[in-house]
């Protein structure tokens, strides 16, 4: 994680992460496009800036999308609630924005599992609507509040960091896990779940 976007009384502001600046610039990172890591906070129009990730609201496939991702369609113009539940996915670059989700009865938002393409697990015994199961992994030796997603005790892969903390607050024992959508090509696997509580 690089840098935070928070929701403040005049407005939002996006401040990079410095460890994890440090540790992405070891692979490259030199910065968001168009917020210069010279600087670590930025307060001017940041989800003007942002907003532009968002799904275009004039496509005709409008309901389609809105749907995948669980979004309220009474929140649809409200950016920083776009951004969140969309993680702001663009197919030209890799930066997705992942929101910190609270425990909560009725929370409800879509992921990517993390980690698929590095397991042996076939995705063809599952579908569209499938139950899985998580385990917390307090102990791995990578994140220490990873979290591992399992269908009938086999690893699929994990909840991406970010969206993992979500699994390690109160009430955890409620959440469920349901298969949303599955790409199973041989050199790409894609897996989308509904967490919802």
């Amino acid at each position: 994680m690089v840098g935070v976007i928070e929701d403040t009384p005049t407005g939002a502001v996006f401040a990079y992460i410095k460890e994890g600046v440090e540790e992405a610039q070891k692979f490259g990172f030199n910065g968001y496009p168009g917020f210069s890591l010279e600087q670590s906070e930025y307060k001017q129009n940041v989800l003007d800036f942002f907003s532009k990730r968002l799904i275009n609201l004039e496509r005709s496939d409008t309901k389609e999308l809105l749907d995948f991702w669980e979004i309220d369609p009474k929140y649809k113009n409200n950016s920083l609630y776009m951004l969140a539940m969309t993680q702001g996915k663009m197919q030209t670059d890799s930066f997705e924005f992942l929101a910190s989700f609270m425990p909560a009865n009725g929370v409800c938002f879509v992921t990517d599992i993390a980690g698929i393409n590095y397991r042996n697990f076939d995705l063809g015994k599952i579908k569209e609507g499938t139950i899985l199961s998580f385990e917390q992994e307090p102990n791995n030796s990578i994140d220490n509040k990873a979290v591992k997603v399992l269908y009938k005790g086999e690893l699929i892969g994990y909840i991406k960091r970010g969206h993992n903390e979500f699994f390690y607050g109160e009430n955890s024992d409620r959440i469920k896990l349901c298969v949303k959508s599955i790409t199973n090509i041989p050199s790409y696997k894609e897996l989308y779940v509904k967490v919802y509580t």
